[in-house]
């Protein structure tokens, strides 16, 4: 563990170098829900992945594939994520 002088604290200097990050928090992504309209009244969409590379569109009753590009592409509202358990040898 590295702690920080107390001066480079109080300016809001500190950075935890690189090298002491925990490389075990990796999280994925599975879900992005859009919201279109405003506050009052709007629409919701959702991409969701399903295996590796997979992605569909779900808008009301109709569901049809979609690239990563078009899950990129859209104005998220709310991202979901799952944490990725990685495996020690």
């Amino acid at each position: 563990m590295v702690l920080a002088s107390k001066d480079s604290r109080m300016n809001g200097q500190y950075q935890q170098p690189v090298d002491t990050l925990n490389n075990d928090n990796k999280y994925s992504l599975f879900a992005v829900v859009n919201h279109q309209g405003t506050l009052e009244s709007g629409h919701y969409t959702t991409f969701i992945r399903q295996h590796k590379d997979q992605w569909f569109k779900c808008d009301d009753a109709v569901i049809t594939k979609a690239s990563i590009k078009d899950v990129l592409d859209s104005e998220g509202y709310l991202l979901f994520y799952h944490k990725q358990f990685l495996e020690y040898e």
